[in-house]
C-alpha cells in the first residue's frame, strides 16, 4: 500500500469471520454459544506495560453457522499505531452457562493471571516482541484454564506476531485462515484511522 506510513498511520486486527464446526459437547443442547477473548501487547505496551483486551460473546449459533462481522469486523486490536511491533492472541471458547456476565468475569481473570505471572516486571526487563509474544501464549494458557474451571470449553487458539519493518509493514491487506475441529476462522491486518463503533471497543488493561 504505497501510501501507508508505518511509523505513523494506524492498523486494526480484525476477525472477518468464523466458522463453527463442531460443538464441544454434542450432545448437549441445540445451540451453542462460543465467546472469543483476545489480547494484544505493542510496543507501546511492552515499555508502559499494559494489554489491550476484548471480549465478544455469540448467542444461539449451531453446528456448521459461520457468523461473519458487518463492515470492517471483530476487533482484535486497535484501531492504533503499534509502534515496533504488535504480539496478540485470540482464545476461542464455548460458554456451558446460559446467562453470565462474560465480559466482566474474563476480564477480571486475566488482570489476576497477569499479575500472578508478573508481566510487569517480565515486560519491563526485556520489552520485546519475543517476550510479548511469549507472555501472551502463557496467560491465554492460564486465562484458558481458568475458565475451563467454570466449566467453559477450549475451541481454538491462535497467535500472530506483525512487525512494522518488514514488507508489508505489519503485513497489512492480508488475511490469515486457521482452523482444527472445532473453529475455523479469518484474521484480517488492516489499514484503519478509526473504528466504526458497530463492535466491542478495546479496553486497555495496565499491569
Amino acid at each position: 500500500m504505497e501510501n501507508f506510513n508505518p511509523k505513523t498511520d494506524k492498523i486494526a486486527v480484525v476477525l472477518k469471520e468464523f466458522t463453527l464446526k463442531k460443538k464441544s459437547d454434542p450432545f448437549y443442547r441445540k445451540y451453542s454459544e462460543p465467546y472469543i477473548v483476545s489480547m494484544a501487547i505493542d510496543a507501546e505496551g511492552a515499555n508502559s506495560p499494559a494489554i489491550d483486551f476484548n471480549v465478544l460473546s455469540f448467542p444461539n449459533v449451531r453446528k456448521g453457522d459461520t457468523i461473519k462481522f458487518d463492515g470492517r469486523g471483530h476487533l482484535i486490536y486497535g484501531p492504533k499505531n503499534p509502534g515496533s511491533f504488535l504480539a496478540y492472541t485470540a482464545l476461542f471458547m464455548e460458554n456451558d452457562k446460559d446467562i453470565r456476565d462474560t465480559g466482566e468475569m474474563v476480564e477480571k481473570i486475566v488482570k489476576s493471571e497477569a499479575v500472578n505471572l508478573g508481566i510487569k516486571a517480565i515486560l519491563a526487563a526485556q520489552p520485546t516482541w519475543a517476550t510479548a509474544m511469549t507472555i501472551l501464549q502463557k496467560l491465554s494458557e492460564l486465562v484458558s484454564i481458568q475458565l475451563q474451571k467454570n466449566k467453559d470449553d477450549e475451541l481454538y487458539r491462535r497467535n500472530g506476531t506483525l512487525l512494522r519493518d518488514v514488507t508489508p509493514p505489519y503485513d497489512i491487506l492480508r488475511t490469515y485462515i486457521g482452523e482444527n475441529d472445532f473453529i475455523k476462522a479469518h484474521v484480517g491486518i488492516i489499514p484503519l484511522k478509526e473504528s466504526n463503533k458497530l463492535g466491542c471497543p478495546i479496553k486497555k488493561v495496565n499491569l
